[in-house]
């Protein structure tokens, strides 16, 4: 799992950074704190479904997208 979440932190970073955000502008979005949201981007935070429909709504994509690249 661990590599998923990397994979998913690694695409959420990319994101929130084309899109000129800051860490704590999305987690502000999201009702969480910089600290946490950071996590999710180190990897070190698994999301769940919830979240991923959330952050992909505040990032503007489809929440599929954040594994399309992702190959185990």
């Amino acid at each position: 799992m661990k590599q998923i979440s990397e994979a998913y932190g690694k695409y959420i970073k990319e994101r929130r950074q084309k899109m000129g955000l800051t860490q704590t502008e999305v987690a502000d979005k999201l009702g969480i704190s910089q600290q946490a949201y950071g996590r999710y981007e180190l990897g070190q935070r698994e999301p769940d479904f919830k979240f991923i429909i959330e952050i992909s709504k505040v990032l503007g994509c489809r929440p599929g997208e954040f594994f399309d690249n992702y190959r185990g």
